[in-house]
């Protein structure tokens, strides 16, 4: 597998899973930043509750 992480990917680790947030390619406003970070953390939470 390639390693596509750089110097500004952000990498945080929830309970088992490593999360990697990589640098968007294309300038994104606040607003759709804000709106993929709410359905990133709702997909931890569901697979997190599935998990139990």
């Amino acid at each position: 597998m390639t390693n596509l992480m750089n110097n500004s990917d952000v990498t945080f680790i929830v309970g088992k899973i490593k999360v990697i947030v990589h640098t968007p390619s294309l300038e994104t406003t606040d607003k759709e930043n804000k709106r993929q970070l709410a359905q990133y953390l709702y997909k931890l939470v569901e697979m997190n509750n599935k998990a139990m």
